[in-house]
C-alpha cells in the first residue's frame, strides 16, 4: 500500500511537472536573503532539547555513534533511530562488564554513574576496550564537544533516562540474560573450531547446557525455560520446541565472554531429525516474571546468534 501511494504521488508530481510547459511559473525560493531566520533549514531539529533522547540521538547518537561498522544495527547499542537507541540502551543487559567493577545496564535510569553508556566514555574497560567513540566521521564535533555532550547524557540519565514521549522506564526489572551455550556428547564436552562458532556434534543425541543470570532470581526461580531448534537463524516455527531442565549442581565451564560461568539447565536433543552437515541455530525462551525473553532473537548480533548453533559432523 506505502508503495503503491508512493508511486502515485510521484504520478501526480509528474503530471504537473509536464503541465503547460509554456507557462512561467514563479520559484518561491528565487532571491530569498540569507539571513537569521533563512538558513536554518529544519529548524525544529535544532531546536531540540539536548538532554532529551531526541537530543542525544540528533547531537551525538546519530553523527558520532551509529558509523558504518559500528552501531549502525551490527552491534547493540542500535544508534539508527531515537527509538532502537532508547530500546537497546534503558534496563539492557551489558555484554562485556567491568572487571573491576562490575555494573548492571548500560542505562540505569536516574543513576548516571552505575550506566555503561556513560563509564564507556570516560574509561577503557579493562585496559582493552577503548574509549567510547573508537572512531569519529570527517567533520564531527565529538573532540570540541565532548565534555558537553556526556553532560547531556548524564543529564538525561539523572532525570529519569525518559522516553521520546517524556514518559519513564515501566519497569527497572532487567531481563534475564544468557550466559553460555554449551553442548556434551556422550559425557565429554564438545568443541567448536573457534569460539564464535557453532558447536561440533555427532551421534544421535546432545546434552545442550545454558548458563543464565537474572538481576533479582536464582536459576532455579526461572520459568518457561524452553528452546527451539531451526536450520534458519531468524525462522522459528516451533517445531522443535522441548523444555529445559534445572539441574541443582551445576556444569561450569567457558561462557560467551570467555569466563567460567554456571550452567544449571539442560535439555536431551534428538539429533535424529537432522542430517550430516546441517547448521541447527538455537534459541532460548526463559521469564523472570515481569520479562519474557527469547535469546537470541531476530535482533541479537550475527556472532551471538552463531555462537548459540550446532553443526552436524
Amino acid at each position: 500500500m506505502i508503495r503503491k501511494i508512493a508511486i502515485y504521488s510521484l504520478f501526480i508530481v509528474g503530471i504537473w511537472a509536464c503541465n503547460d510547459p509554456d507557462k512561467d511559473v514563479a520559484n518561491k525560493y528565487d532571491n530569498q536573503q540569507v539571513g537569521e531566520e533563512h538558513d536554518q533549514v529544519g529548524s525544529n531539529d535544532k531546536d531540540i532539547d539536548p538532554n532529551t533522547i531526541q537530543g542525544l540521538h540528533a547531537n551525538i547518537f546519530k553523527p558520532t555513534c551509529a558509523n558504518s561498522g559500528c552501531h549502525d544495527g551490527n552491534f547493540e547499542p542500535d544508534y539508527r533511530t531515537v527509538e532502537s537507541s532508547y530500546n537497546t540502551m534503558v534496563g539492557q543487559p551489558i555484554i562485556k562488564n567491568d572487571e573491576m567493577n562490575p555494573l548492571t545496564a548500560r542505562v540505569t535510569p536516574g543513576n548516571a554513574k552505575t550506566s555503561m553508556l556513560v563509564r564507556r566514555m570516560k574509561v577503557d574497560l579493562n585496559g582493552n576496550s577503548g574509549i567510547m567513540p573508537l572512531v569519529t566521521e570527517p567533520g564531527s564535533d565529538w573532540g570540541d564537544k565532548k565534555d558537553e555532550y556526556i553532560k547531556n547524557i548524564e543529564t538525561w540519565i539523572n532525570n529519569g533516562a525518559l522516553n521520546q514521549e517524556g514518559d519513564a522506564p515501566t519497569s527497572s526489572n532487567y531481563p534475564v540474560q544468557l550466559n553460555g551455550v554449551a553442548a556434551k556428547v556422550g559425557g565429554n564436552a564438545a568443541s567448536r573450531s573457534s569460539f564464535y562458532n557453532p558447536i561440533n556434534v555427532s551421534g544421535s543425541s546432545v546434552e545442550l547446557w545454558f548458563s543464565f543470570s537474572d538481576d533479582n532470581l536464582t536459576p532455579d526461580q526461572l520459568s518457561k525455560l524452553s528452546l527451539d531448534l531451526s536450520i534458519k537463524a531468524n525462522d522459528f516455527d516451533s517445531s522443535f520446541v522441548q523444555s529445559l531442565t534445572y539441574v541443582a549442581t551445576p556444569w561450569t565451564t567457558m561462557g560467551y565472554l570467555r569466563e567460567d560461568v554456571d550452567y544449571h539447565h539442560k535439555a536431551v536433543v534428538d539429533l535424529s531429525s537432522w542430517n550430516s552437515g546441517d547448521v541447527i541455530w538455537v534459541r532460548t525462551r526463559v521469564s523472570d516474571g515481569v520479562n519474557d525473553s527469547e535469546i537470541p532473537n531476530d535482533n541479537s548480533l550475527f556472532r551471538a546468534k552463531q555462537y548459540a548453533t550446532l553443526r552436524l559432523n
